[in-house]
């Protein structure tokens, strides 16, 4: 059975009513071109994408003044809260929640664009240091 446009990322953004909307869909295109082969869905009521069986980015949206975009590994792996990164992030854009799970937010087109040459880079270099082998 099809799903209906409610039910696909693009259908969801379409009628997403928030205040970081422009800021999500931009987001939405640097993660396209900077990790081709990620699977875009919808997970937790927002665009996620999918390094094979594993989520590694979702959008989050419940701050309805900023878009946040979670980098996260699949649920293979154990998070440990004061565990250090898997990775460096030398951009600054991120804010660490446990050894696996970061958070960067985006509360106006300012902070996009300050982000915005550094994300292709962060998304690559999660990629690699989240996948599995």
């Amino acid at each position: 059975m099809a799903k209906s446009p409610a039910q696909t990322p693009d259908g969801f953004m379409e009628t997403l009513d928030h205040a970081r909307k422009a800021e999500a869909q931009a987001l939405r295109g640097i993660i396209r071109s900077a990790a081709p082969g990620l699977v875009e869905s919808l997970k937790w009521n927002a665009p996620s994408y999918a390094l094979g069986a594993d989520h590694v980015l979702t959008f989050n949206f419940a701050d309805r003044k900023s878009v946040r975009l979670i980098f996260h590994c699949g649920t293979r792996r154990k998070e440990t809260k004061d565990a250090p990164p898997v990775m460096e992030d030398a951009t600054g854009l991120l804010d660490w929640q446990s050894d696996i799970r970061a958070v960067a937010t985006i509360r106006n087109a300012d902070d996009l664009a300050h982000a915005r040459p550094m994300l292709p880079g962060l998304i690559g270099d999660w990629i690699s240091a989240v996948a599995q082998p």
